[in-house]
């Protein structure tokens, strides 16, 4: 099951395994993508990953040349592969708890911002 919101940045959550059997469903999903803004794939619920769905992160990579992706809620077994092919070095890797933490002051600060107008 994917989910997607249009929103930016563009929030895509994954769950389950992505292998060769996937290939067409996530093709299809990122192929929907517009590279005209950042995207996060959140891969928390993700089980399985093998070349095949780095295959298609790369290409997406390439398509997104001048946007922000990042990956977040990597499971240790995930984030090591992602790191053992070297996707650090394009894409950015997050740990879900990290990325909440860091967005929650902006979040703050947007809602004193909506309060001081009120």
């Amino acid at each position: 099951m994917q989910q997607l919101r249009t929103d930016f940045p563009r929030r895509l959550e994954l769950e389950g395994e992505y292998d060769l059997s996937q290939r067409e469903q996530i093709a299809a999903l990122f192929g929907s993508l517009h590279a005209d803004g950042p995207v996060i794939i959140d891969l928390t619920k993700v089980t399985f990953i093998d070349s095949t769905f780095l295959h298609l992160l790369a290409g997406l990579r390439l398509r997104f040349k001048e946007q922000s992706i990042t990956l977040t809620g990597a499971t240790a077994n995930i984030k090591r592969i992602l790191t053992l092919v070297k996707f650090e070095q394009l894409f950015v890797l997050a740990d879900q708890d990290k990325w909440v933490a860091a967005l929650q002051p902006a979040c703050k600060s947007g809602l004193s911002e909506i309060s001081r107008k009120a």
